[in-house]
């Protein structure tokens, strides 16, 4: 994670309405980022120009706000009329006679940047170098359901939701960078799926924000009715390679420090998970519980993570060719070994153990909730005590393979998870075949298809392959202080200069 960014650059306020607009226009992105709105006004002899965040306030509320402030703006200067009066004047005046809110001046324009981005109605007015916040924030507040996966035991529970500005807001409140940047674009020739671009300016790779806004740009298809996987299918150019090339998360908190590390978040419309890309192998094995636990604590669960991860991919091939080879165990490992010869040969009741797991995850899913336990209650007779009974399962294949199926659903990312279990299903087809070396040719193939894989461009085994410890492997190992953290990785690190 990013620890700490130079303080932007900023001037003060002017009298000149232009050039305070020209100044926070160039910041934050105005006319490319279109979750910022602008909007001029004149009231009687007075020139504005408006700025709000948009998701951080209700429609209705503005426009009630912006009728009395009409008014009461019209009345003032009614009643000044030939004189002279500050900004204070009007400030006071708007306290005591505008409806629902509260004003007040600000004198420096990195406090007006500030509150743009916090949400506040921000208005300049010419002719004065003080500036207007009339707070009109409501901020978006979480469901009654967290988030379906990457859930925590302590930390915030608030999750995406099917509305792009409702989750492009969320992203806002944890990270009021003005050089955030977030970018509409609309795909689908009859769907018109609005799609959000995500990304900080002065941190993210800007070769690798113009790809994938020009893969985004060029997608054809008639609409995104399947929504988020649709989208990375088309611009990811996905074909048969089961492992993930981005991330998803349900996490708004999970998403700014993407966006910190300099990665892109691409946001669709209707759907409630948000794209984070590019990514690799390693961040796929990566819990934000590790972020709400102490350093030590965290690192150990990064761990037990890491080590599910391998297991669920491994342990069943090891299984096999333990059993064809049960002389080379030593005797505390016999435990490892079938304790009988059933009527099917090991490596069939493997697959067919893979096989009744898989019915019963998507029986699970599928089921109406009133009913699951039954469904539990009869799948533990069916694969526990009577497929023992008649010899269909070894005691000892259903044990290994509850445990990966444990370790499995220990990963991070379902999608990680998914394409492990084809690698596992891979690895123990060969070792049936050809024992020791179908084994090594198993795990070889598997090495050699994480080696070619890359996502938008980046090695997928990085920091591993190639290696790199400092701002790499050492943030990966260990889950440091947060005082000892890395700064961004150096994969995602911009190739160009600092934006001015």
């Amino acid at each position: 994670m990013q620890q700490y960014v130079e303080p932007t650059p900023t001037q003060p306020v002017s009298r000149n309405l232009q050039d305070n607009v020209n100044y926070v226009n160039q910041l934050l992105g105005i006319g490319t980022t279109w979750d910022i709105m602008a909007k001029p006004f004149r009231y009687g002899k007075l020139n504005m120009m408006s700025y709000v965040t948009n998701g951080f306030f209700l429609t209705m509320n503005v426009v009630l706000i912006l009728d009395s402030f009409h008014k009461c703006v019209e009345e003032f200067e009614r009643q000044h009329q030939g004189e002279d009066y500050t900004i204070e004047d009007l400030v006071f005046y708007l306290n005591t006679h505008i409806d629902f809110v509260q004003v007040q001046v600000i004198d420096q324009m990195s406090d007006a940047v500030r509150f743009i981005l916090s949400g506040p109605l921000v208005t300049f007015i010419d002719g004065y170098d003080k500036v207007l916040n009339i707070d009109t924030r409501v901020y978006p507040m979480r469901g009654i359901a967290p988030p379906m996966i990457e859930r925590v035991v302590r930390g915030n529970h608030d999750g995406f939701t099917e509305t792009m500005l409702m989750n492009t807001t969320l992203i806002r409140r944890r990270l009021r960078d003005p050089r955030l940047r977030n970018e509409l674009y609309q795909v689908g020739d009859r769907g018109q799926t609005d799609v959000s671009l995500m990304y900080i300016k002065d941190v993210a790779d800007e070769d690798t924000v113009a790809s994938i806004r020009e893969l985004i740009r060029g997608v054809k298809t008639g609409g995104m009715m399947m929504g988020e996987q649709q989208l990375v299918d088309l611009i990811g150019k996905v074909k048969w390679n089961p492992y993930p090339i981005v991330r998803y998360t349900e996490r708004p908190d999970v998403a700014a420090t993407a966006l910190l590390e300099g990665q892109v978040c691409i946001v669709v419309d209707a759907t409630a998970e948000v794209i984070i890309a590019p990514t690799t192998f390693f961040q796929h094995i990566q819990h934000p519980q590790e972020y709400h636990s102490f350093p030590l604590v965290g690192t150990y669960l990064r761990w037990v993570i890491a080590i599910a991860v391998f297991m669920s991919i491994f342990l069943p091939g090891a299984f096999l060719l333990a059993n064809q080879h049960p002389g080379v165990l030593p005797h505390w490992a016999l435990f490892f070994m079938a304790t009988r010869n059933d009527p099917m040969p090991l490596w069939a009741e493997l697959l067919l153990a893979e096989f009744a797991l898989d019915v019963l995850r998507f029986a699970v899913l599928n089921t109406p909730v009133t009913m699951s336990s039954a469904i539990g209650i009869v799948s533990a007779l069916l694969f526990g005590q009577f497929a023992t009974t008649i010899h269909l399962l070894q005691p000892e294949v259903l044990v290994y393979m509850g445990f990966v199926m444990i370790s499995q659903y220990a990963t991070t990312s379902f999608e990680l998870a998914s394409a492990n279990q084809l690698s596992r299903l891979w690895i123990m087809l060969w070792t049936a075949a050809l024992n020791w070396g179908g084994f090594i040719i198993g795990t070889a193939t598997w090495l050699g298809l994480l080696l070619f894989t890359k996502s938008f461009g980046k090695p997928y085994l990085w920091p591993l392959i190639p290696f790199r410890w400092k701002n790499g492997m050492r943030d990966l190992v260990v889950r440091w202080p947060s005082q000892d953290l890395g700064g961004v990785p150096e994969i995602l690190k911009r190739k160009r200069g600092r934006v001015k």
